[in-house]
């Protein structure tokens, strides 16, 4: 029996937009093609996302498919955090080409 990662994971994009600049970037490829945000090099953040985290049955949420948790402002990681801590039945997920 195959399990599809798709249907395992949540991606909630609560920002998208990545300052790293990877030349293979599929994100700002999807952004530019769906015109998501205007400019991809400028994150943008969406805290009406953040209600997806309310569910009570356990997911497992992907934050940074469309962005680096490095160019994430402090605010949005202090907002999303906060969030994080009120719901641990969720398993969440980070990305990051900048771990330092």
């Amino acid at each position: 029996m195959s399990i599809c990662i798709k249907d395992q994971i949540q991606n909630m994009n609560i920002v998208i937009s990545c300052t790293v600049g990877c030349t293979y970037c599929y994100a700002r490829n999807n952004v530019k093609r769906w015109h998501m945000i205007e400019d991809f090099s400028d994150p943008e953040f969406f805290p009406g996302k953040l209600k997806m985290m309310e569910k009570k049955r356990p997911q497992n949420f992907l934050l940074t498919g469309m962005s680096d948790l490095s160019g994430w402002k402090p605010e949005w990681r202090d907002e999303v955090f906060v969030k994080i801590r009120e719901n641990p039945q969720h398993q969440f997920l980070f990305l990051t080409k900048r771990p330092d």
